[in-house]
This record gives C-alpha cells, structure tokens and sequence, in this order.
C-alpha cells in the first residue's frame, strides 16, 4: 500500500515516460518481493538476475542494444550499483527491518540513473 502510493508519486517525478516507469515498477516489486521471502540463500542470485534483466529492457527501449554494448553498460550497471546501494545503505542502516521496501526504492533509483547513462553515453 505505502509503495504503492510513493511509486505513484515518483512515475510523475522521476519517470516522465510511462513505459520505461512500468518496467521499473515491475522488476521493483519482483526483486522487493524475493529478498522478503524465504530464498535458501539464493536471494543474492534472484536479486541480480532480476536487476540486470531490468536493465536490459531498459537498454532495449530506449535503443541501445545491450549484447552490442555489453562491457560498457556492465560497467556502468556496476557503478550504478555500487553508488545507488551504498548511499541507501548509508540512510537506511538503522532500518533493517524495512529491506523489502529499500530495495524495491533502490530498483527505481539505479533504473533512473542507467536510463540518465543510456541517454547521455548514446543519445538515444
């Protein structure tokens, strides 16, 4: 209920196109609802394959051809990656009950962010 609310208000903030907002909203609530769950230690795996594939329909839609520009977006995935969860960490320490909901938030930053190196590394 509360995501849904604050996703509702950061489509309009953060996301000005629709589509590329749905699939970030989508692979949000994916990777939030599997770091909840039981995963027998395959949270890590599940949360990485759900982000890069994040990623790659991003890299899709906005015409950038991820398997043509692998090495490059990997790199900046990474980087995307290490400064988005760094810096919610940093806020979020405290809060360690609220995991689920700060990854769903740390799906929509890092999605933000890779689009901004999408769009300004290949003009698209």
């Amino acid at each position: 209920m509360l995501e849904g609310a604050v996703s509702g208000y950061l489509a309009g903030k953060i996301f000005p196109e629709k589509d590329l907002f749905k699939i970030v909203k989508r692979h949000a609530f994916w990777g939030a609802l599997i770091m909840m769950l039981p995963d027998f230690g395959f949270g890590t795996i599940f949360f990485v394959i759900i982000l890069w594939r994040m990623y790659t329909k991003l890299a899709d839609k906005v015409g950038v051809s991820f398997l043509d520009n692998f090495w490059k977006l990997v790199g900046f995935g990474l980087l995307v990656n290490i400064i988005v969860a760094f810096a919610i960490d940093l806020l979020m320490t405290a809060l360690f009950f609220l995991e689920g909901f700060i990854i769903y938030f740390q799906f929509y930053f890092s999605g933000k962010m890779f689009i901004n190196v999408l769009k300004s590394e290949f003009d698209a």
